[in-house]
């Protein structure tokens, strides 16, 4: 096995052969350089006598580290000091975002420090005691003025200077505060341009405003990642994140994925920002330098909804708040238990009759008939197909779909197509006496499935305009107030303690719903039975959908209690 060179050894990563890379043209100009590595922080102390040019040398020695695109290096410190003194002279920390983020390829050999390239950099001499460029005064008291509007110290980083542009961006956006916008965006690109200034050759700084007005956020993620010694690469498409990085042997993937995780709920919130992220993928690559292609060793999502949970959590129409979702949501419930024991209940009796009346309508509507739900407790209802009803619900369901793909909402869509298969077999495949069964069966039987569909959807958002995420606290308590009193009501009747409700509120004792379904054949029994076990069956969907959700916002404690 060959012994690895000088460069290989610098492109790997190791601060003695970096070190010694750079110091050979730096040695005869009597300027010392030794380096420190900690991870993605490589730190380079520069010593001469008198103190080293800062601008030139932190320009020169950055160009090179660059070059070498070592991609396990996210932060260079540049230390400036006088020979035989213990106290720095100036310092500089540099964000390699530029070189990295995007994946640039190692330029040729002859553009590395030490193979060919001219120590100056084709810049200003690199003499001692050199003068640093320095802005007018009117520059910097521009310059100050940008930190003081980013709510940042003078002198902080671009990469946090990026973070609290993109933390104040949000933030306004959030307020409403839009013409607040414009002078953060100017403060912003102000203070980028001074800074790449200071650490980039003039003719490179220029090209990179020219290219672009501020860092994606794929660039951003890449530092934030690097500054806390993961050396990962990540792309953003269409609101999908993958992040890749290197599979250490005996590293557990659950435990590189809880630590993305929490930095990303953590200190990647100003970053991420108003950012609608749908996914993020963490990857596992095998960098071995036998392979021409890195290989994915492993391969694990979670949602990224929840990088945005902070915010949601104020919001009480956001479907991600944690707290409607776990604590609101029973609380609902047991406000409408409270209900039904009370007196106060048979007030509100009228509730229970808009549930059932629509409860034969929506049978009546999916089988292609006329329908009227009334609240005095009456639904008229044609009994012959209507082609017209038929289009115009199908419509509907169309509408429906068509909004949730729009809005990128799974629900509506399943929903929609779950009806629209529905609405066809119980319009043309469905006998009449089988339709008029169901007819009858769908008073209290609405009472049940409706009621459950509506307290369900507490946790899916529907189309925008129908503002579900307000309206849908006084239907749940509403739904949730039939519900659980139906449900009563049928355990007692399966206990013995009450009556099936035989009769209607118009039709006399003989001309109900169970009358109905007494002349098709259904016995007490059964009768009993069918709505009990209806009631169950609801009953264990909302509990499971309730358990799911609390599972889901309870993932981040799981995460971070795997941290390692």
């Amino acid at each position: 096995m060959s012994t690895p060179t000088p460069l290989e050894r610098a492109k790997a990563g190791e601060a003695e052969a970096i070190a010694a890379l750079i110091n050979r043209p730096l040695h005869s100009k009597g300027i010392q350089v030794r380096a420190v590595r900690e991870a993605y922080h490589l730190t380079l102390w520069v010593t001469s006598s008198p103190s080293p040019p800062p601008e030139t040398v932190a320009r020169y020695i950055r160009q090179g580290i660059e070059k070498l695109n070592i991609p396990s290096i996210g932060i260079l410190t540049i230390i400036g000091q006088v020979s035989g003194q213990s106290t720095p002279s100036w310092h500089k920390e540099i964000s390699l975002l530029a070189a990295y983020a995007q994946g640039q390829a190692p330029l040729p050999r002859d553009a590395i420090p030490g193979e060919g390239l001219d120590p100056d950099g084709n810049a200003e001499p690199l003499a001692q005691g050199a003068a640093p460029i320095s802005d007018s005064i009117e520059e910097q008291a521009e310059v100050e003025a940008a930190y003081h509007t980013l709510q940042v110290p003078t002198g902080a980083p671009l990469s946090e200077v990026d973070a609290a542009y993109f933390k104040l961006k949000s933030l306004m956006l959030k307020q409403g505060k839009r013409e607040v916008i414009a002078s953060l965006k100017a403060a912003h690109g102000t203070l980028k341009e001074h800074l790449q200034r200071q650490t980039q050759p003039p003719i490179v700084a220029q090209n990179m405003n020219d290219s672009a007005e501020e860092p994606t956020l794929s660039e951003l993620l890449t530092v934030l990642f690097r500054q806390q010694g993961l050396p990962a690469r990540v792309r953003l498409q269409q609101g999908h994140v993958e992040i890749q990085l290197p599979a250490n042997p005996g590293e557990r993937p659950h435990r590189v994925v809880a630590q993305v995780y929490t930095l990303l709920t953590q200190s990647g919130r100003a970053i991420v920002g108003t950012t609608k992220l749908e996914k993020v993928t963490v990857y596992g690559l095998n960098n071995h330098p036998k392979d021409n292609h890195p290989k994915v060793v492993w391969k694990q999502s979670f949602s990224g909804s929840q990088l945005r949970a902070t915010a949601d959590d104020t919001d009480l129409l956001s479907f991600n708040n944690r707290y409607s979702n776990l604590f609101i949501f029973p609380a609902l419930m047991a406000l409408a238990m409270v209900m039904n024991a009370m007196p106060v209940s048979s007030l509100l009796f009228g509730v229970k009759i808009w549930f059932h009346e629509f409860g034969h309508a929506t049978v009546a509507w999916l089988g292609g008939r006329k329908a009227i739900p009334l609240p005095i407790g009456w639904t008229s209802v044609d009994l012959e197909r209507s082609l017209l009803v038929y289009l115009g619900v199908f419509a509907l369901l169309g509408l429906l779909y068509w909004s949730g793909r729009r809005e990128q909402q799974r629900w509506p869509m399943i929903l929609a197509v779950i009806l629209g298969i529905l609405q066809f077999g119980m319009t043309w495949l469905m006998p009449p006496d089988t339709f008029e069964m169901l007819l009858s069966f769908g008073g209290i039987g609405g009472e049940f499935y409706l009621c459950t569909l509506l307290m369900v959807s507490f946790y899916f958002p529907l189309p925008a305009y129908w503002r579900w995420d307000f309206y849908r606290y006084p239907v749940v308590l509403g739904a949730a107030f039939t519900f659980w009193g139906q449900l009563w009501l049928w355990k007692q009747i399966e206990w013995g303690q009450a009556a099936i409700p035989w009769g209607s509120l118009w039709g006399g004792a003989e001309h109900g719903d169970m009358n109905t379904l007494a002349l098709y054949g259904w016995s007490d029994q059964r009768i009993v039975g069918t709505y009990n076990t209806l009631g169950n069956v609801c009953l264990v969907a909302l509990l499971s959908v309730y358990i799911y959700f609390a599972l889901r916002h309870y993932r981040p404690a799981l995460f971070i209690r795997q941290q390692p």
